[in-house]
């Protein structure tokens, strides 16, 4: 019997390093395709928001010449409002390095928590200020703000004088307050869900980029069936975030066989993620809850539903903001959690609830007008 255990452990220690990664072994990439980080310097990957793109950089030139101009970017969680701005900064930066007699431009981009950070004070120092409040005596021509929230936009706009391009990445769940306090009027950007083409693409993209061996072509349809990437998009609700986290769990249901049988790692290089594993997935991420129960919600429901977008609260909290009896609101949250909309954390005596990500989202796109740009 040990003699077996240690031929186990001597094939585990003499084995090539790649062959004990299960992406590797099956897959022939380096790890998930669909959550592994893209750092803001690769450009190769961006998909679907290219009319965007050319928008803001064409307002930076006519911002350098002086001419102030202020956008609100909006646009669900997970719907590539970060990834965009990262991607125009550095375009912007490419483009100084390959004509810098041309483009010199002075600008940066910077989340809102990060720029209203309180300080805190160190043993025996003064208590330093808000990175804000060195931030805009500076001039530049643009100022790239990431998850602003309504004070934030206020206080920039107030403040940053010295900048002449202010873009605001905003949730439509602030678009009212933040837009009935502008100065002046903004130009607006949505980004809309990708339709099934583009969802192809991104997640064809993100394949190739893990790929051990670039000649050794694997396309998105070699893992996926066609049905199953009608799933993903429909539940994803073509938001890029909620596709990939659903696409990766697929896989990784796929995988799951691998783990139960060692034996059926032939299997699982000729199978693909069905349409049934693709459903699961998105039930797992709440995905599919989000889409099919939404439509169903009472007015009443949604009331409550709206008071834990922003954050978690207790039944009695949201009765006190709604003015209604706290049985009923406990009812309502507790029929929105079987539903898969809301998830509750206890506190104390009371539970705290909270709204799923895909819940968020399904609120946000409701939010987002339809046709335009």
């Amino acid at each position: 019997m040990l003699k077996r255990y240690k031929e186990i452990l001597d094939k585990a220690k003499t084995a090539k390093l790649e062959t004990l990664t299960t992406w590797y072994s099956l897959f022939r990439m380096k790890e998930d395709p669909f959550l592994s980080q893209i750092s803001p310097e690769e450009t190769d990957y961006f998909v679907n928001r290219e009319n965007i793109v050319d928008a803001i950089i064409y307002d930076v030139g006519v911002a350098s010449r002086g001419i102030p101009i202020n956008i609100l970017l909006v646009g669900p969680h997970g719907s590539g409002k970060t990834a965009t701005l990262q991607y125009i900064h550095n375009i912007l930066k490419k483009l100084e390095q390959e004509y810098p007699d041309e483009y010199a431009f002075n600008g940066e981009l910077i989340p809102a928590e990060y720029l209203f950070q309180i300080p805190e004070p160190e043993d025996n120092m003064i208590e330093d200020v808000q990175l804000w409040v060195k931030k805009c005596r500076e001039q530049r021509d643009f100022l790239f703000v990431d998850d602003v929230k309504p004070e934030h936009v206020k206080t920039i706009m107030r403040e940053f004088i010295r900048t002449t391009l202010k873009v605001f990445a905003i949730s439509p769940l602030d678009f009212e307050e933040i837009y009935s306090n502008l100065p002046v009027t903004p130009k607006i950007y949505y980004l809309r869900p990708m339709n099934l083409k583009n969802t192809i693409q991104m997640l064809d993209k993100r394949i190739k980029r893990v790929l051990v061996n670039k000649e050794h072509e694997i396309t998105i349809l070699d893992l996926f069936e066609e049905e199953a990437l009608h799933i993903l998009h429909k539940y994803g609700m073509g938001i890029p975030g909620l596709i990939l986290k659903c696409a990766s769990k697929s896989l990784n249901l796929l995988l799951d066989i691998y783990y139960q049988d060692i034996t059926a790692i032939t299997k699982i290089k000729k199978q693909k993620v069905t349409a049934e594993i693709a459903t699961r997935a998105c039930k797992i991420t709440k995905c599919f809850q989000a889409y099919t129960e939404f439509e169903k919600l009472t007015r009443t429901k949604k009331e409550v539903l709206q008071q834990v977008l922003r954050g978690p609260k207790t039944s009695t909290e949201i009765s006190i903001i709604l003015k209604r009896d706290r049985t009923t609101i406990s009812r309502h949250l507790s029929d929105l959690r079987k539903r898969g909309l809301v998830e509750f954390k206890p506190r104390g005596r009371e539970s705290m609830y909270e709204a799923t990500e895909p819940t968020k989202i399904r609120f946000e796109l409701e939010l987002i007008p339809k046709g335009g740009k």
